[in-house]
Formats: C-alpha cells, sequence, structure tokens
C-alpha cells in the first residue's frame, strides 16, 4: 500500500483498525440483512436445482468465490516463484 493511503487511512493505530473492522463488519451485516428481504428468482428451477433461492446463498458464494481466488493465487505465487539472482548477470 503506498504511503500517502496509510498515512490517509491511519493504518498504524491500532484503535483506528479495530474501528474499521467493526464499520466493516455492520455493513457486511446490513447487506446480508437486506439480502434476506429481496426475492430471489430460482434460475434453475426447471433443472430441478433451487439451491439458489436459499437465504444467503448469494453472499455466500461471493465469499466461498473470493476465498477459492486467494487459495489459488497462493498456489500460483508459490509455483511461480523464482529465486532473488534469477535475472543477475552472473
Amino acid at each position: 500500500m503506498s504511503d500517502p493511503i496509510r498515512k490517509y487511512l491511519n493504518l498504524n493505530d491500532p484503535k483506528l483498525i479495530k474501528w474499521y473492522w467493526i464499520v466493516g463488519l455492520i455493513v457486511l451485516g446490513i447487506i446480508m440483512a437486506v439480502d434476506l428481504a429481496v426475492h430471489h428468482h430460482a434460475h434453475f428451477a426447471k433443472d430441478g436445482i433451487d439451491i439458489d433461492t436459499t437465504p444467503e446463498f448469494y453472499p455466500l458464494y461471493g465469499f466461498a468465490a473470493s476465498f477459492f481466488l486467494v487459495i489459488v493465487a497462493k498456489t500460483l505465487s508459490i509455483a511461480l516463484k523464482r529465486k532473488d539472482s534469477y535475472y543477475a548477470d552472473d
């Protein structure tokens, strides 16, 4: 993270980091509560699959997809890692 953003957000202050977590979790809770009030139509009902109508399916699906992408990125970073002297002319 660049210095202007770190300075603006003041990420070195533990109190503010805790505050950011609390605000983020409150926003997440509001989004999940709103999702409960929205009626979702089954897109695959004719195939006998109606999992997309269950409450909180889309937030959980998004979390699972994000988690999967992080795992894939970490695995790729390990697989593609090179030594620091890889481009050296030695």
